[in-house]
């Protein structure tokens, strides 16, 4: 027993210490920073092993209010402003993730889901550039046997909001394998681009795409914008910033103004608490009414059983229970 105790001390007083120096923290001005540092860190890690987790946009601002919370940050206009400035920095550190993760990105390769895998290695190369850099789409039709008629081979470019259509040419051919390779060349202005090829063999349009784990169709990405400046402007305008303030922010601001509503709610019960307090005091307070009026004879002996009349106190006669006067020796009741 006294083993259990003496190991059960150290950890006893470590416990004590830390909540000591917790108390202590919270009195200071670094709880802000300190929670939105905390919160940031965390917001990267689930970018970096979350992405596509629908947790990605509600966790953020729960975990950022739920510091707050616990730091004595309490006050709604503080909460409100810590807040967006929290917000603004995780939309910073968003808009670096991606920039740096779309220009990693690997190339991606275009095919056709047909059977006979007729449209294939659909790729731009390169995958990074400029808008002065020259971008060229290229892919390979190779029909399902010698009764074809390749009629148009067309690739189409699309970035948010817009796409392009373009008619591809042959580059080049191979009579022994059947297989026809075309191209089409561009620049490009937009920093984020997408691709997919479409062919017309003997009369049926084959499309090349990319595609997802479960085998649907995903348009493939690229090229991306070698300029980190560029394309980071580009993924603030279209993504972070819409993330941010239409996603991250208006969550915690609804937080924020349950607590206000609560907070007011609880103000107007306290309220009207005090109101019928101090009414039911000055009901006790208030002297009671003299009333000169004696019960009548009839009633007194019982044989009334409404108080419709009562005696007059000065010459003794019944006089109807709601007279303002005697009407036997004119007497004032109050």
């Amino acid at each position: 027993m006294a083993s259990d105790e003496a190991s059960g001390a150290p950890a006893d007083w470590l416990i004590k210490f830390l909540k000591q120096e917790y108390e202590k923290f919270k009195k200071t001005k670094y709880t802000a920073p300190v929670a939105i540092g905390i919160t940031a860190v965390i917001y990267y890690l689930m970018l970096a092993y979350m992405m596509g987790s629908c947790w990605l946009g509600l966790l953020p601002p729960l975990i950022l209010f739920g510091l707050f919370w616990n730091f004595d940050v309490k006050r709604v206009r503080k909460l409100l402003v810590y807040g967006f400035i929290g917000c603004t920095l995780l939309l910073a550190i968003s808009t670096a993730f991606l920039v740096s993760a779309f220009q990693s990105l690997e190339p991606q390769t275009a095919f056709s889901s047909d059977p006979d895998n007729t449209l294939y290695d659909g790729i731009v190369t390169p995958m990074n550039g400029d808008s002065s850099t020259l971008f060229t789409y290229s892919v390979t039709v190779r029909p399902a046997n010698e009764t074809f008629n390749i009629t148009e081979v067309r690739v189409t470019i699309a970035w948010i909001g817009d796409s392009t259509n373009e008619s591809m040419t042959l580059a080049d051919s191979n009579e022994t394998s059947g297989e026809y390779f075309y191209e089409y060349r561009t620049t490009l202005s937009e920093p984020y681009n997408a691709f997919e090829f479409a062919a017309n063999v003997s009369g049926t349009w084959i499309v090349a795409t990319d595609y997802t784990d479960d085998g649907d169709e995903m348009i493939a990405i690229g090229p991306i914008s070698s300029d980190s400046v560029d394309l980071g402007i580009w993924v603030l305008r279209h993504i972070t910033l819409i993330q941010s303030y239409l996603q991250f922010f208006p969550i915690y601001a609804i937080i924020c103004g349950m607590v206000w509503w609560t907070r007011r709610a609880r103000r107007m019960r306290e309220k009207a608490i005090q109101e019928w307090e101090q009414k039911r005091k000055k009901i006790e307070a208030k002297p009671p009414e003299d009333d000169s009026r004696s019960p009548s004879l009839a009633r007194a002996i019982g044989l009334e059983e409404e108080p419709d009349s009562f005696v007059c106190s000065e010459c003794g006669a019944d006089v109807p229970s709601d007279a303002k006067s005697c009407p036997s020796c004119g007497e004032k009741f109050n």
